[in-house]
C-alpha cells in the first residue's frame, strides 16, 4: 500500500509535462500537414476540348498538385455545382451523361490551396453538327 502512495504522487508530477510533451509533438504533425496545402497548386492534366453530338456523353479530366488541392470546375466562368444541369463532379473528372445546348460552353477547372487558385486552360465542349 505504501508503495502505491509513493508511486502516484510521482506518476501525478510526470503526467503535466508528458502531456505537455505529447500536446507539442502533435501541433509539428498538425503544422507539418498544414504546410502540403499552402503549396501553389500546378496542373498535372487539363481539360482538353471536346466535340460531341447533342445526347452523348462528355468526360473531361483534370488533376494537379499538391494532391490536397481542391478542384472546382466552371462553365462560362461561372463556379459549377455538382448535379447542376445534370453535370456530375468526381475527384479529377467532370462528366455530363447527356450533353444538351444548355452543357455545351466553355469548361475550366482551378485548383485551389490556402496559397492560392489556378484556373486550366479552357476546353470547349461544341455539340456537333447533325
Amino acid at each position: 500500500m505504501s508503495g502505491k502512495r509513493d508511486w502516484t504522487p510521482w506518476m501525478k508530477k510526470r503526467r503535466a509535462p508528458v502531456l505537455c510533451a505529447l500536446g507539442a509533438v502533435l501541433l509539428c504533425c498538425l503544422q507539418g500537414g498544414a504546410c502540403l496545402s499552402d503549396e501553389v497548386p500546378f496542373f498535372t492534366e487539363e481539360p482538353m476540348s471536346v466535340v460531341q453530338k447533342l445526347g452523348g456523353s462528355v468526360n473531361l479530366r483534370c488533376s494537379a498538385r499538391p494532391t490536397s488541392a481542391n478542384i472546382s470546375w466552371r462553365l462560362n466562368g461561372m463556379e459549377l455545382l455538382d448535379g447542376y444541369l445534370g453535370v456530375v463532379l468526381g475527384p479529377n473528372s467532370l462528366y455530363i451523361p447527356t450533353l444538351s445546348n444548355l452543357t455545351v460552353g466553355r469548361y475550366q477547372c482551378v485548383a485551389s490551396t490556402n496559397a492560392g487558385s489556378l484556373a486550366s486552360v479552357s476546353a470547349n465542349v461544341t455539340a456537333a453538327s447533325e
